[in-house]
């Protein structure tokens, strides 16, 4: 079976103790609390030296993280920066960003592609919840040759195996079950 050596994930998490926002998510799309991923069982198609990439806001970078680490990475930092153009109103600062943060299993996979990318992407924002293709393109540079698998998924990308129940209508559980039990 073959495992991923990159893996980036969006979530579609749940703002814990709002009301007013989770309403407005869940005319998306189906949110979920985060301890129903805590099981996801991703070391089984994940390489052991590999990089976890994961999308969060301010709101849930303390869940994202204690995801991350129940998924076998340990943080390390924070990769990228959307700046969307575009300010939402919050509770405490005006919210006009979201994180790509990074966690590591065993090594950074080798090779490695170019380094030097920027860590401020500024994209106009789009659809609601669609991230800037800018993203995937620089992780792309860092690392052109490694295996990749896009989770929570909403359209494909050339180079990346992704998955997400807007592009088969399964659960992310499910995948994993049918991709170990196929060994692509």
């Amino acid at each position: 079976m073959k495992t991923f050596d990159i893996i980036i994930a969006d979530p579609a998490w749940k703002y814990e103790g709002t009301t007013v926002v989770s309403k407005k998510v869940d005319d998306h799309y189906q949110v979920q609390m985060s301890t129903s991923w805590h099981d996801l069982p991703l070391k089984d198609i994940a390489s052991d030296d590999s990089l976890l990439f994961m999308w969060c806001s301010g709101p849930t970078l303390k869940q994202a993280i204690e995801l991350m680490t129940a998924w076998g990475w340990s943080y390390r930092t924070t990769g990228f920066i959307w700046k969307k153009n575009k300010i939402n109103p919050s509770w405490y600062v005006n919210s006009e960003v979201e994180m790509v943060i990074v966690g590591k299993r065993g090594k950074i996979p080798q090779p490695r592609g170019c380094r030097k990318q920027r860590q401020v992407v500024e994209a106009p924002r789009g659809k609601h919840s669609a991230k800037p293709e800018e993203v995937q393109d620089r992780i792309d540079k860092m690392f052109p040759t490694q295996n990749k698998l896009e989770l929570f998924a909403r359209r494909h990308r050339k180079g990346w195996t992704c998955e997400g129940n807007e592009l088969d209508g399964l659960d992310i559980f499910d995948w994993i079950e049918q991709y170990k039990t196929k060994g692509e």
